[in-house]
């Protein structure tokens, strides 16, 4: 690993050790995975009372990557279900057409109704920044996964 990647991990809060176990994670993920970007984010009470939230992204599509930034992921809830909110940036000037999807998870890790939720297209112009939302399908979600990859027109 070089000495930039290394010091760009401990700026995102990662250690080494940390980012190999997100690689080694995502290399079992095999088929399940998208062609594109993923994000997730979960939330976790810490010692002093205060929730703390962990975020990850994870790059399957390096050429998507180049023109699609994920700047932010937040939640919230709406009476007992979580609400997802991720902004996301086009950094081209060419529009681009692609689909994102959101996978809920309880607290254990489990995936809530993983074949319910469509794959949503969008259309994201020159620069844009766009925002989107989801809604947890019931109470029991704790973490979410947002998903985008291209939209292939035939």
């Amino acid at each position: 690993m070089s000495d930039h990647t290394r010091l760009s991990l401990r700026h995102m809060g990662l250690s080494y050790y940390g980012f190999v176990i997100i690689l080694m994670a995502s290399s079992f993920i095999g088929c399940s995975s998208t062609a594109g970007i993923e994000g997730s984010m979960s939330a976790a009470p810490g010692q002093d009372g205060q929730t703390t939230y962990s975020k990850y992204v994870i790059i399957n599509n390096d050429s998507l990557a180049r023109d699609i930034q994920i700047v932010d992921m937040k939640s919230d809830f709406v009476g007992n279900l979580l609400r997802a909110h991720v902004s996301l940036v086009n950094k081209d000037n060419d529009t681009l057409n692609f689909q994102f999807k959101f996978s809920w998870f309880e607290e254990s890790g489990r995936e809530i109704d993983p074949d319910t939720d469509a794959w949503t297209p969008v259309i994201l112009y020159g620069k844009e920044s766009k925002s989107l939302q989801g809604v947890a399908p019931n109470p029991n979600a704790k973490e979410f996964k947002i998903k985008i990859r291209e939209l292939y027109t035939e």
